[in-house]
C-alpha cells in the first residue's frame, strides 16, 4: 500500500493526499479536505477505495486490517486512524499515540486504539499501558457478557454466629434445611447434594419450618425487612411478607400448630411480635414484646397442643402470650384481627438469666434452656422447678457483642409428645421422659461430642491418601451443641448442629454430614496441581484444606497458639502450603504426601496479607502491613531473604509474579501499582506493558480496569482472579456479589454476569487449576461458596477432554492418591464412613 502510494505522490500531491482523495471519492465528498475524523468506511468501502487507487486487496485482507487498526460494533473503520497509521509509519506512529493520555477506559462501540498512557479513576496515581501488540478486537468481546456462567454448587457449613434460636430442621423428605449467608439449602443426605432457595437478598438471621415438615419461612435483615415462606422441596417462593422501615431485621420465627400463621419477632428497639396470616400475606398482629438493644429476644415458640399459646424468650426476658379473636372481628371471617394479651415471666429465687431455647409439652408447661446449662419448667407465668441437665460450656460471644456461656441452646419436644431432647454447650444431647407433664428422668445420653470423639468421627470420613494419616491437633473443648431436630417418621435419629459448624447425624452411629468453616473466612487458594484441593483461611488460628469433589476437609489444623491465618498459597508442585499470619510470622506446611510444619520464619512486625510462590516454585513473595514486599528463596533449612522491595505508602494487599519469575508488580490500599526486579528489589520505572503474568490478582491494571462500575471510589471491589486459560476474569466485591467478565476487561463499565450467596462484603475469590470451578469467602456473614463453571455447548468438548488429560497427570504424579473425579470422590467417602448409599436413602 505504501509503494502504491509512493508511485502516485507528486511533489504537489503527497501520498496523504493521495489516500485521503480516495476515501473522498468513496464517501462522496468533494475534496480531500472535506474528510473529517469522525468519518468511517465499511469493508466494501474499503476495498473500493484502494481499488481506485490500482491496487486488489481482497475482503479477508481488509477484514483483517480492520481487526488490526480498530472497528466499532457496526463493523466500520474510522478513515482518519488509518491514515495517520499507514502514513506515518509503525513506529513513529506507536511513540506518537504513547505520548497522549488516556483518560478513563476503552468506550464500548468506540475504537479501542489508543495505545499510549491510560488513566482511570481508581488508578490515577499510575495508570497503565496497553501491550505493544495490543488488538483492538478484544475490546469487542470485552463490551459482551461471556458466554460461560456460574451456578453455586456448594455451601459450607450453616450459619452459627447471627441465629439466636434453631436453625437447623428436617423436612418431609428426610432433607437437612438450613442457611448461610443470603442461600437457604436443602442437603439430601444420600445423594450429597445440595439445592438452594436464592430469594433473600441480605442476611438471613432465622429459618422456621411448618408442621408438615415441608414449608419453610427465613427472615433477614434490611431497610424493609422481610420473610419469606418458600417450599422446601421444590425451593420456590410461596409468600413475601414485608415488615415495613425500621424494623431493621427479623430475629425469629416460629409456625402456629396448623402452619396457617406465623409469629416473627423483628430487631428494632421494642423487638416486635408479628402474627401473619401468611398464605394471604395479612398481618394479624403487631405488639412490643421486649425494650432493648437488640437482639434482646433470641426466638418464639408457638404450642402445637394450644393454638392460641406462645412464648417470646431471650436476654433476661420470657414472655407468655395468648392470642384471642378480637370481640370487634367476625368469628367467620378468616381475616378478622387478633388481640393478644401477655404476662412477663416471674424466675425463680437467684435472679433473672437469659433464655436460649423453649418447648410445650401437653400438659402446657413450658420447658426452657438457661446459660447455665440447667432446664427451667414453667406453670402459667412462674417457674416452678429448675433441673440440672448440662454443663454451661465454655464461654461464647452472644449476637450483641457480650459473652455468655452457652448452656442448653437446643429443646426438641419429639412427635410422640412424651420424649424431649436437649442439646448443651458440654457436646451432649440428652433425651428426656416427659410423659408425666413435666422434666422427668434422662432417659438416655444419645450424643457426647469430647473432643476425642469428634476428631475420630471426622478423620473417618476425610478423604484418604492424599494428605496421608498424620496426626491431628488435640482440642480442649468439645464441640457445643447449637441446633436439633428429629428426623420426621423415624424413631432415634436425629440431626446436631455445633458452633463449628458442623452439622452431625445420629442413628446409632454419629456422623458429620456436612463440615463447616472453622471461623470467620479471610481468604481462600487452589492448589496448582491438584485442582479439586483448595485450602481456607480463618479466625481462631486454623486452616482448613477441602476436596472440592468430595466437597470434606482433607485435614484442618491449627497455625499455632494465639496465632491468626490471614493469608495462604499453594506452591506450584502441590506439595507445600505456605501460610501468613497476623503477627507478621511465614509458616510453610507439607502437603503432600503427608501434612507436617516444615519452616516458620519471622518476617514482618505486622499482619501478612497476601502470599505468592514464583513459577518455578524456588521463591516466595509476602507482603502486608509493613508495606514492603520480601522476596525469599526456599530451601530445606527455611526461608532467606533475597531483596526486599519498597516504595509502597500503605498496606499491600495484591501480588502477583512475572511468567518468567524476573519481576513482581503488586498493589496497595492507596491504588499504587508498582512493579519490582524479583533478584535486586528495585523499583521498576517501564511500564511493563509487555510483561507476561503468571498470574493476575490486582484489582489494578490494563487488563482490568473494566471491572469498576460507576461512581466506584476504588474500595468497591476486593478481589479479582483472571482465570488459568486466561479469557474469564472474576470479581469479589462490597455488596456481597461475585461477577463474571471476559478477560481482558478493558471496556468502561463492562458488563458481567453478577451472583448473589454472600451477604456481606466478599473478601477473596479464586479460580481452579482446571478452570471448573471457583471458591468464594465471605466476611462477616463468615460463609465459603463454590461455584461450578457452565460452558456453553460449544465449549464443552473441550473441557471434557482437559479434564480427562489432568486425570492422567494425577495418575501419574500420585498413583495412590485422590484423583479428581466426583463418583470416585463419593464413593471413597462411603467406604471411609462404612456406610453404602442405599442405607443413606
Amino acid at each position: 500500500m505504501r509503494r502504491q502510494l509512493h508511485a502516485r505522490a507528486t511533489v504537489h500531491k503527497p501520498e496523504r493526499v493521495v489516500l485521503l482523495q480516495a476515501f473522498a471519492q468513496v464517501l462522496g465528498r468533494s475534496g480531500h479536505s472535506e474528510v473529517a475524523a469522525s468519518d468511517e468506511v465499511d469493508v466494501q468501502g474499503f476495498v473500493q477505495a484502494w481499488a481506485l487507487l490500482g491496487l486488489a486487496v481482497s475482503t479477508a485482507h481488509a477484514a483483517g486490517l480492520f481487526n488490526r487498526y480498530g472497528q466499532d460494533v457496526r463493523g466500520r473503520l474510522p478513515v482518519m486512524v488509518f491514515v495517520e497509521s499507514l502514513i506515518v509509519g509503525g513506529p513513529r506512529q506507536l511513540m506518537l499515540m504513547e505520548s497522549e493520555v488516556q483518560r478513563g477506559p476503552y468506550k464500548a462501540g468506540q475504537p479501542a486504539s489508543h495505545m499510549g498512557k491510560i488513566i482511570y479513576p481508581q488508578c490515577r496515581k499510575t495508570g497503565v499501558w496497553p501491550p505493544s501488540d495490543w488488538n483492538p478486537a478484544l475490546a469487542l468481546r470485552s463490551a459482551r457478557l461471556p458466554e460461560e456462567q456460574l451456578q453455586l454448587e456448594w455451601v459450607y457449613g450453616y450459619d452459627v454466629h447471627r441465629a439466636t434460636s434453631n436453625n437447623i430442621w428436617v423436612n418431609c423428605n428426610g432433607h437437612i434445611v438450613t442457611y448461610a449467608a443470603a442461600v437457604c439449602v436443602v442437603y439430601d443426605a444420600a445423594a450429597h447434594k445440595q439445592q438452594f432457595f436464592r430469594g433473600h437478598d441480605d442476611d438471613i438471621c432465622c429459618l422456621a419450618l411448618a408442621p408438615d415438615k415441608r414449608i419453610a419461612a427465613s427472615g433477614q435483615l434490611g431497610k424493609d425487612p422481610t420473610v419469606l415462606v418458600w417450599d422446601s422441596v421444590s425451593c420456590t417462593q410461596l409468600a413475601r411478607l414485608a415488615h415495613g422501615y425500621g424494623y431493621r431485621g427479623i430475629q425469629a420465627l416460629c409456625f402456629s400448630s396448623s402452619g396457617s400463621k406465623l409469629a416473627c419477632i423483628a430487631t428494632d428497639n421494642s423487638h416486635s411480635l408479628f402474627v401473619w396470616q401468611w398464605p394471604k400475606a395479612i398481618k394479624l398482629l403487631e405488639r412490643k414484646s421486649q425494650p432493648g438493644a437488640p437482639p434482646a429476644v433470641y426466638g418464639v415458640a408457638w404450642s402445637r397442643f394450644e393454638p392460641d399459646r406462645l412464648v417470646t424468650f431471650g436476654q433476661n426476658h420470657i414472655r407468655f402470650w395468648r392470642l384471642d379473636r378480637s370481640s370487634s372481628s367476625s368469628s367467620s371471617s378468616a381475616s378478622g384481627e387478633l388481640a393478644a394479651s401477655s404476662d412477663a415471666g416471674v424466675f425463680c429465687k437467684g435472679g433473672t438469666h437469659s433464655v436460649l431455647s423453649a418447648a410445650f409439652l401437653p400438659s402446657g408447661v413450658v420447658l426452657t434452656g438457661s446459660p447455665d446449662g440447667a432446664i427451667c419448667s414453667w406453670r402459667g407465668c412462674r417457674c416452678i422447678a429448675v433441673h440440672p441437665a448440662h454443663a454451661k460450656g465454655p464461654l461464647q460471644h452472644r449476637p450483641d457483642g457480650m459473652q455468655s456461656y452457652g448452656g442448653v441452646a437446643a429443646l426438641v419436644l419429639l412427635e410422640d409428645g412424651k420424649t424431649l431432647l436437649s442439646g448443651g454447650a458440654d457436646g451432649h444431647v440428652l433425651k428426656w421422659d416427659v410423659s408425666g407433664g413435666d422434666l422427668g428422668q434422662c432417659l438416655q445420653r444419645l450424643l457426647q461430642l469430647t473432643p476425642a470423639a469428634s476428631q475420630a468421627a471426622a478423620a473417618a470420613q476425610r478423604s484418604p491418601a492424599l494428605l496421608g494419616a498424620g496426626p491431628e491437633p488435640s482440642a480442649r473443648l468439645p464441640p457445643a451443641i447449637r441446633a436439633l431436630d428429629a428426623m420426621h417418621g423415624a424413631a432415634g435419629v436425629f440431626v446436631a448442629g455445633t458452633a463449628v459448624g458442623d452439622i452431625w447425624e445420629v442413628d446409632g452411629d454419629p456422623r458429620i454430614l456436612l463440615h463447616g468453616q472453622p471461623g470467620q473466612p479471610s481468604c481462600c487458594a487452589t492448589n496448582p496441581r491438584y485442582p479439586h484441593v483448595f485450602a481456607s483461611t480463618a479466625s481462631g488460628g486454623k486452616v482448613a484444606v477441602w476436596n472440592a469433589a468430595t466437597h470434606m476437609p482433607l485435614r484442618i489444623f491449627p497455625v499455632g497458639q494465639g496465632m491468626t491465618a490471614l493469608c495462604a498459597a499453594f506452591s506450584p508442585d502441590g506439595r507445600q502450603l505456605a501460610v501468613g499470619l497476623d503477627g507478621g510470622g511465614l509458616k510453610g506446611f507439607e502437603f503432600h504426601p503427608e501434612m507436617r510444619q516444615v519452616w516458620w520464619h519471622q518476617g514482618f512486625a505486622s499482619a501478612v496479607d497476601v502470599l505468592r510462590y514464583s513459577p518455578d516454585g524456588s521463591r516466595l513473595a509476602a507482603a502486608g502491613h509493613d508495606k514492603v514486599v520480601e522476596v525469599y528463596d526456599i530451601t530445606p533449612a527455611g526461608l532467606r531473604r533475597v531483596c526486599r522491595c519498597v516504595g509502597h505508602s500503605s498496606a499491600v494487599r495484591h501480588l502477583d509474579w512475572s511468567a518468567d519469575g524476573s519481576c513482581i508488580q503488586s498493589m496497595d490500599q492507596a491504588y499504587e501499582l508498582l512493579y519490582f526486579d524479583a533478584a535486586s528489589g528495585r523499583l521498576l520505572k517501564s511500564s511493563c506493558r509487555d510483561t507476561a503474568w503468571a498470574s493476575f490478582s490486582s484489582t489494578l491494571g490494563f487488563p482490568v480496569m473494566g471491572i469498576w462500575p460507576p461512581d466506584s471510589d476504588g474500595t468497591d471491589i476486593n478481589s479479582a482472579d483472571r482465570s488459568p486459560q486466561g479469557d474469564l476474569l472474576l470479581t469479589a466485591d462490597d455488596s456481597g456479589k461475585v461477577k463474571l467478565f471476559n478477560c481482558p476487561c478493558v471496556v468502561e463499565d463492562a458488563p458481567g454476569r453478577c451472583y448473589g450467596g454472600h451477604s456481606s462484603h466478599v473478601t477473596c475469590v479464586r479460580w481452579s487449576a482446571d478452570q471448573s470451578y471457583a471458591v468464594s469467602t465471605g466476611g462477616h456473614d463468615r460463609a465459603l461458596l463454590q461455584w461450578r463453571l457452565l460452558l456453553p455447548p460449544s465449549k464443552q468438548e473441550r473441557q471434557a477432554a482437559h479434564l480427562a488429560r489432568q486425570q492422567q497427570v494425577l495418575a501419574a504424579v500420585d498413583p495412590a492418591g485422590v484423583v479428581y473425579g466426583e463418583p470416585e470422590g463419593r464413593n471413597r467417602v462411603d467406604k471411609a464412613r462404612g456406610v453404602a448409599g442405599s442405607r443413606r436413602q
